[in-house]
């Protein structure tokens, strides 16, 4: 507690004297104002006005350090009424110069406003400038605008979740679609055997090839979320270089484990078919 104290004091300390004592309270609203008005000058936007700022600066500068030399020849008893009358008269023609400044910034402040210079406005605040918050119109308009601004950025940001959604769904549907499946696939089964699978439109070739034999199923076929329904309309079996073709009517439903534009696992009963697509 008594150390927060100390602090609290020599932070109290250092910022009375960060400003001169002399004419205080009439040159305390000027000098404060200094760092302020710099950043302002190093706006863009406020570049048509810079001879104006800097002029300020350096003239509230020049005031601020011969404050603080009157401050000392105060303590010796050394300052002269005349100075003391001449320091008066430039503070408070400084302080004339801070409210020309002061009503540029308000008036630009509304155009800004009204132009939706989004970046400007908060480049603008960010200075910290007293009449953006004291002045009640100032002050309101700028409420406004955030409140503006950040409704724009929620319903942006809504947006842009929804979107994703959207290209999910669509991103889904194509993975499922004979524009991703068609074309041919490679691959093998649980059991080792080789699998081809080649895609026309709705039309499918599905070969299991082993030593012995090669058999293929030809049908069409249809993608339900996570079920490849598969209508098997003629088995072609060859062995020993002798086909047979045999017409069948018999529907076989396989769960998609995986699905993209390079991989496809069936799974029917106890198999699971691994296909990869073949580069065109």
């Amino acid at each position: 507690m008594k150390k927060t104290f100390i602090l609290f004091l020599l932070l109290c300390l250092y910022l009375s004297a960060s400003t001169p004592n002399l004419y205080k309270s009439v040159g305390d609203p000027v000098y404060t104002e200094i760092p302020a008005i710099i950043s302002l000058s190093k706006m863009n936007y406020f570049k048509k006005h810079k001879l104006v700022l800097r002029s300020f600066i350096s003239t509230a500068k020049q005031q601020k350090n011969l404050g603080f030399a009157y401050d000392k020849k105060r303590r010796n008893k050394t300052l002269t009424k005349k100075e003391q009358k001449e320091y008066l008269t430039k503070i408070r023609d400084l302080k004339k110069e801070l409210r020309s400044i002061s009503r540029i910034v308000q008036k630009d402040l509304l155009t800004i406003i009204k132009i939706n210079y989004v970046k400007t406005y908060y480049r603008l605040k960010k200075t910290h400038l007293k009449v953006l918050r004291l002045d009640p119109k100032s002050a309101k308009a700028g409420s406004q605008f955030e409140k503006k601004i950040h409704h724009k950025r929620r319903l942006a940001k809504l947006e842009k979740e929804q979107q994703k959604k959207r290209n999910k769904i669509e991103y889904y549907k194509y993975l499922r679609s004979s524009k991703n499946l068609d074309g041919k696939w490679k691959g093998e089964s649980s059991d080792k055997t080789t699998m081809y699978a080649s895609f026309h439109g709705k039309t499918v070739y599905l070969s299991y090839q082993n030593p012995k034999d090669i058999i293929i199923f030809k049908g069409s076929y249809k993608i339900r979320n996570n079920r490849f329904l598969f209508f098997i309309e003629q088995r072609k079996r060859t062995k020993a270089s002798i086909s047979h073709i045999k017409k069948v009517h018999f529907e076989r439903i396989y769960k998609v484990s995986k699905i993209t534009e390079k991989d496809l696992i069936l799974k029917y009963k106890d198999e699971t078919i691994y296909l990869k697509k073949v580069p065109k």
